[in-house]
């Protein structure tokens, strides 16, 4: 099921949208759908990354912290 949707984008953008599509055989509205259902996905895992960053940001912290005053557990056994 589709939904009409009216957007206002910047005269260059349409401009290379049009040349684009022309170039490659497809609709605007094919490049615009193509383009959101590559974008949207990344911007929400993004989004959920950032979120999990700062719930977490204070045990990260202190994690760092920990790193920086005692090193990394076992790394006197490391042969890197």
């Amino acid at each position: 099921m589709t939904k009409k949707m009216t957007i206002t984008l910047e005269d260059e953008l349409i401009e290379e949208l049009s040349q684009t599509a022309l170039q490659l055989g497809k609709k605007k509205t094919q490049i615009v759908r193509e383009a959101l259902q590559s974008y949207l996905p990344s911007a929400k895992k993004k989004s959920l990354e950032e979120a999990w960053k700062e719930e977490n940001r204070e045990a990260i912290q202190e994690r760092n912290e920990h790193v920086e005053k005692y090193g990394i557990f076992g790394e006197e056994y490391r042969v890197f």
